[in-house]
């Protein structure tokens, strides 16, 4: 039986619990996530709150879907024990939240095109987990530069919290799901699958031998013949987020790009 609260109480605290964090508007990607937290055999929480602070652009946050209605259905179906509806006083009271920073990899890729936004993140996940004291929480790869820094953050703060990572949860055309594509037309979902095909691009170039440079930018005219408009294609270590050197075992290609003005995030990793 789901229950929907609005506040933790002792007997959500009393529980052991896995927590899902979300913006709401929930997709499979989402749902995926949450069936990664029931195989814990643990009680799983979503909690659906719209965080503003880590909205750089006031735009994209009125335009962020608001669908709870639906959402608690669909969580419903997966069985989830707690549905965490929280009103903004509650999770920023009148005496303050503390700000977390990020390392200074939060001012690279997404930090760099969003500032503040993982501070923003930081701070309502360390506020989430100090109100729900879960003991794992699953977050998903696809925002893999938030997913280091969250992970960052709970060594950091030597919290006790285990962080599960769900694979990225994909279209049959391969584009990566996201709330945000609620706004593409048919066709510009289509134009959007681009991207993963230019990660894969990338990828094959690079185990075939050419350089980064050369790969990535193949992998950004590739984007750029499809009506997209790239932010950002970069390859990373996955263990630091540093530019690769010959030391380096695990790559991960991201980007960011636009198409009909929505912005869109993907990733891939690189096994050398």
């Amino acid at each position: 039986m789901t229950k929907v609260i609005n506040t933790i109480n002792d007997d959500i605290l009393s529980e052991n619990i896995c927590f899902i964090p979300t913006m709401g508007a929930i997709h499979e990607g989402h749902l995926s996530l949450v069936d990664i937290g029931k195989e814990t055999n643990l009680k799983t929480l979503v909690s659906i709150f719209l965080n503003r602070r880590q909205f750089n652009n006031d735009d994209d946050f009125k335009n962020y879907p608001i669908e709870h209605e639906q959402d608690i259905q669909f969580l419903k179906s997966r069985g989830v024990d707690f549905i965490f509806l929280p009103q903004d006083s509650y999770i920023y009271p009148s005496e303050g939240v503390p700000s977390i920073v990020p390392s200074k990899v939060g001012s690279i890729l997404e930090g760099a095109s969003r500032p503040g936004h993982f501070e923003g993140v930081l701070t309502v996940v360390n506020r989430l987990f100090d109100l729900i004291k879960p003991s794992h929480a699953v977050f998903g790869k696809k925002d893999a530069q938030q997913l280091f820094l969250i992970k960052d953050m709970v060594s950091r703060l030597d919290l006790n919290i285990e962080i599960i990572e769900g694979e990225i949860f994909r279209d049959i055309n391969g584009l990566a799901l996201s709330s945000r594509n609620k706004h593409l037309s048919h066709d510009a979902k289509l134009i959007a699958a681009n991207i993963f095909k230019s990660l894969q691009k990338v990828s094959k170039e690079i185990n075939l031998g050419k350089s980064f440079e050369e790969s990535v930018e193949l992998g950004i005219n590739s984007l750029n013949q499809n009506e997209i408009d790239l932010d950002y294609l970069e390859i990373v270590d996955e263990e630091n987020f540093n530019y690769p050197n010959k030391y380096s075992k695990k790559l991960k290609l991201l980007t960011a790009a636009y198409v009909e003005n929505v912005r869109l995030i993907d990733n891939i990793d690189i096994e050398i």
